[in-house]
């Protein structure tokens, strides 16, 4: 039985995202494991998303499906990702670059080695990309035949502008990704700014950086009133 799973750190942000992302999936009766952590844990422990990725594969029975929590389940993912007999399953945007925001880990020895060996890796790389580790340990392993590779539909790990940009219309958003992230940096300029420049921040036609996260939120709130949950994005929910 597929486990679909996550993280979100503690902050009104994310934790908004997570209830966003969970909600999505109940529409189409599906079940999400989320676990929260402080921002403090996150940011200290080395290595965090592979550690946990790394201890829910050994924790868990049957194949996991990581999802990150800035996301929207727009469809049943089940059917696509039962049907999965890869030890691993994870786009490649353009076919090269692979991007870790869904990621499908079989219960298969050979999966369960390379999310091991993945954690290790960035153990002792803490100051490189975990994503750039994963690629690079897949490929290796892909090529000399130690796993085997599903290589994800954009469907599945779509981001909500630049996949467009990538791919055109004619791809249907399945999981979206919202990149949250986004919403990271505009809190950090915020909170470095003085009080006249944090209102005129707040005033969405005054400033390009409110206005492209105005955008992000028009896209999430769409999504949210397509599916029919009563959940709305605002620039509340990025003030603490």
């Amino acid at each position: 039985m597929l486990t679909i799973f996550g993280f979100h750190t503690n902050d009104k942000l994310y934790t908004k995202h997570a209830k966003i992302l969970e909600s999505s999936a109940k529409k189409f009766g599906i079940d999400v494991k989320f676990n929260e952590f402080s921002k403090n844990d996150w940011q200290k422990i080395i290595a965090f998303k592979p550690t946990f990725i790394a201890q829910m594969r050994r924790e868990l029975k049957g194949p996991i499906l990581y999802i990150d929590a800035d996301a929207i389940i727009l469809k049943d993912i089940r059917p696509f990702f039962n049907a999965v007999k890869e030890d691993i399953a994870v786009h490649y945007i353009n076919n090269n670059r692979l991007i870790s925001s869904t990621l499908f880990i079989n219960d298969t020895p050979n999966a369960h080695l390379l999310v091991d060996e993945w954690e290790k890796r960035m153990l002792t790389q803490p100051d490189r990309w975990d994503q750039i580790i994963l690629q690079e340990l897949v490929d290796e392993w892909v090529e000399t035949g130690k796993v085997t590779l599903n290589k994800l539909p954009p469907s599945y790990t779509f981001i909500f502008d630049t996949s467009l940009q990538t791919y055109g219309s004619s791809v249907e958003p399945i999981i979206e990704q919202v990149q949250a992230s986004r919403d990271m940096r505009w809190i950090e300029k915020y909170n470095s700014r003085g009080k006249i420049q944090q209102w005129m921040m707040r005033v969405p036609n005054l400033r390009k950086s409110t206005r492209k996260v105005m955008k992000r939120h028009e896209n999430v709130n769409n999504r949210m009133q397509q599916l029919g949950i009563d959940i709305r994005l605002t620039l509340d929910d990025l003030l603490d």
